[in-house]
């Protein structure tokens, strides 16, 4: 397979085929064999002063010829410290759960400059922000990434300090709640298979869905708080149907009265 010359190799060629054709129609060297210096010169199109430069260069060395660097000074990278890379990661995260804004790499850029006096460029901020194990990709479904309004802070936090209290002090038992559905033919979604093993077939109807509800905690589940019915409804959320009454009644003639007079703190799963 030929080699791929580079554009200054194929000028190189055209020059030394031009003045072989020449001497050729010319029947006779247009320069002298003897001077050999001149002759290189014209059929590269070098001077003679380039040629006699690289000749002695050639001579004084045994190393694999290469291309001289160029003398500019190379641009420095800026570097962080841990504690600035902290300050950036902890500006990507005020973005999101207090600003609730998209922290775009001008925005985090201005930002830094700010906070910690950040010289380096916008590519270079790019590059620290991977370094750092961020990717700029397809944003999550937002049942996963929960973005939380300051009320739903403030119920956390108190629910965390009394948790805290109780386990300080009276350290009474804590229960806990939640609510799940599954379907009268659950069937797995995937499975092994082959060209001749067609595996399990899933049905078309997963038949009615049931919804369960219970609580407990480190004694076990509550006993009689369970709490299992049908759904009614055609809705992809079972909890168009555990609204707030189904609830609050579950609460009142389920769970409550099911509960030891020492339990009085509940989280809710």
């Amino acid at each position: 397979m030929p080699k791929t010359l580079k554009s200054g190799e194929r000028i190189m060629v055209l020059k030394v085929k031009e003045f072989c054709e020449r001497e050729k129609r010319n029947e006779a060297p247009i320069i002298p064999l003897r001077c050999v210096q001149a002759r290189v010169a014209a059929i590269t199109g070098i001077s003679e002063k380039t040629v006699s430069k690289e000749g002695k260069e050639a001579a004084s060395t045994s190393k694999k010829v290469t291309t001289p660097r160029k003398s500019g000074l190379r641009r420095k990278t800026h570097e962080l410290d841990d504690f600035e890379r902290c300050a950036i990661r902890h500006k990507i995260h005020e973005f999101y759960s207090v600003r609730k804004e998209l922290p775009s790499l001008a925005k985090l850029l201005h930002e830094m400059r700010k906070e910690i006096n950040y010289k380096g460029s916008r590519t270079t901020l790019w590059r620290i922000i991977k370094g750092m194990g961020f990717y700029f990709k397809k944003c999550k479904s937002k049942r996963k990434v929960l973005m939380e309004t300051y009320d739903i802070v403030a119920w956390r936090h108190r629910y965390l300090e009394e948790l805290r209290n109780n386990r300080l002090g009276t350290q009474r038992p804590v229960v806990y709640l939640d609510e799940t559905y599954i379907h009268a033919t659950y069937c797995a979604g995937k499975c092994w298979q082959s060209e001749t093993e067609e595996g399990v077939l899933s049905s078309d109807s997963k038949g009615p869905r049931w919804i369960i509800v219970h609580a407990g905690g480190t004694m076990g589940f509550i006993s009689n708080a369970q709490l299992i019915f049908r759904s009614q409804s055609k809705s992809a959320d079972y909890h168009d149907e555990m609204n707030k009454v189904n609830f609050n009644k579950w609460l009142k003639e389920k769970l409550i009265p099911n509960l030891h007079t020492s339990t009085v703190h509940c989280g809710y799963g």
